[in-house]
């Protein structure tokens, strides 16, 4: 699945219209978002454009069994925008001269195997180590001792520095690497360095002493109750290194717009240490347009502006922070309830703003009647075609709908099984279900491309580019096929 995530990343980072929507935007940033709540969303978003508020709201419930409503205050785990926050610790540090981002893994641990001695701090930021991206689950114990050895006796995916993996490990070293130089816990260092400065009093792991009722409870896309992150083992104050450093972090979304604002002005860190955060040093031949800086993926848009972006999820929770540095345009996005459907939200929001005539597309609610013909329209493309699926599909009840996404998701998870020819079956029905669907003819395009189909692989990416002509990574697939 790495490639299509990282074809997920690049649509996300996909470049904007022009022009601002005028009188109307805010009115259709708040419909689109209760449409979200009316088909599942559960979450709280806040929108900012030029300094001014046109979104800070929460949607659905944080606990669904207390029947306890979502709001701007309320604490979600961000996920890997805890990133963000190590990379801003490890600037802070080199700032005050206690370390630099050049300095090796040896300076700070002991006995590094010989493949990894020339791993910097640098490598880790960039996701350019080669170290595997985790040695256990989120939640499992591990002492320290056991979670380097882990880490260093892993082989590495390439020679260091030479290429990107997304590297979990390398952020929970990271934040080792700030608990050593700093003599203070983690946690303890970002809230006096980072989150005080930035008057930030609803973000941490467990320092702020949350108000239970505050933490919103994470569901599965069934509904079914995951929990509150706090309630699952945690070694002590803070998660276990599998999670330390890397993820985990809670947060409320007016916290993050606080963040956002010391990290436009000096009070955190230099502008010499922000240019270092968002443009660091590339690898020769990386494109500049399009890269993972410190703790942020950064772009360019087609207007020429300056777009930093990340996201987290542990598959029950999602967040995402959009930051349009020259537009001052800033989308924070969580949500407590998995569901891939919002997951592109904040770049909906952004397109809301930029295009007047721009009407984003309401997910499908997935009730069990439309999960259930979904999955049945998937079993008769396997066992009997084609034609018959579209003859189930045109005999459906009026109540049932095909899930576009799952859809999806279960030709790519076809091909990663080695079912490219079942996979194109899939995308076939899902573009003949949702013809004006720029997800579903982009996924009919991919699959004609695993399958070796060029020619209509061109032909349907340009279906999609012509109902979505900011996805740049549609744009990217189709002139390198036609090259």
């Amino acid at each position: 699945m790495i490639k299509h995530l990282a074809a997920f990343v690049f649509i996300f980072c996909s470049t904007l219209l022009t022009a601002f929507g005028q009188d109307n935007t805010q009115e259709k940033i708040q419909r689109y978002l209760s449409d979200l709540e009316q088909v599942g969303f559960m979450g709280s978003v806040m929108v900012v454009r030029n300094g001014d508020v046109l979104v800070s709201k929460g949607y659905g419930f944080a606990d669904v069994e207390k029947q306890i409503k979502n709001s701007p205050t309320t604490a979600f785990d961000i996920g890997s925008l805890t990133k963000q926050f190590t990379a801003a610790a490890i600037l802070a540090l080199e700032q005050d001269g206690k370390l630099s981002t050049g300095d090796s893994l040896s300076k700070y641990f002991n006995n590094i195997p010989d493949d990894k001695k020339s791993i910097t701090v640098h490598d880790l930021l960039r996701h350019q180590s080669g170290l595997v991206s985790n040695v256990g689950k989120d939640f499992e114990k591990i002492t320290e001792q056991e979670f380097l050895k882990k880490v260093f006796s892993s082989k590495l995916l390439f020679p260091v520095g030479t290429d990107f993996s997304y590297s979990n490990v390398g952020y929970s070293l990271l934040a080792m690497i700030v608990e050593k130089v700093s003599n203070q816990t983690y946690e303890t260092y970002l809230y006096e360095h980072l989150w005080k400065p930035a008057q930030m009093e609803s973000t941490g792991y467990s320092r702020p002493a949350f108000d239970k009722s505050r933490i919103a409870v994470g569901y599965d896309r069934d509904g079914k109750r995951w929990g509150k992150p706090n309630e699952k083992e945690w070694n002590g104050a803070a998660p276990y290194l599998h999670l330390k450093g890397n993820g985990g972090v809670l947060s409320t979304t007016e916290d993050l717009h606080k963040w956002h604002n010391a990290l436009v002005g000096n009070r955190i860190l230099s502008e010499a240490a922000k240019q270092k955060m968002y443009q660091p040093r590339l690898r020769p031949h990386e494109d500049s347009t399009l890269y993972y800086a410190y703790g942020w993926d950064v772009s360019r848009t087609t207007r020429n502006t300056q777009q930093v972006w990340h996201n987290g999820t542990n598959r029950i929770f999602y967040a995402d922070f959009l930051r349009l540095l020259d537009d001052s345009v800033v989308v924070i996005f969580f949500s407590n309830k998995s569901n891939q459907n919002f997951n592109n939200a904040s770049f909906e929001i952004a397109r809301i703003i930029f295009n007047a005539n721009f009407s984003p597309e309401i997910p499908i609610s997935e009730t069990d009647e439309n999960v259930r013909f979904t999955s049945d329209i998937i079993k008769t493309l396997e066992d009997q075609g084609i034609e018959q699926a579209k003859v189930d599909y045109e005999k459906r009840k009026s109540t049932q709908k095909l899930l576009e996404h799952k859809m999806r998701d279960n030709g790519f998870d076809l091909i990663d099984g080695g079912k490219p020819e079942l996979a194109l079956l899939v995308f076939e029905m899902n573009a003949f279900a949702h013809p004006q669907s720029a997800k579903a003819l982009q996924g009919l395009a991919e699959g004609y491309m695993e399958t070796g189909k060029n020619e209509l692989a061109i032909k349907y990416f340009e279906e999609s580019l012509k109902l979505n002509p900011d996805n740049r990574f549609v744009i990217e697939m189709i002139k390198k096929l036609q090259e």
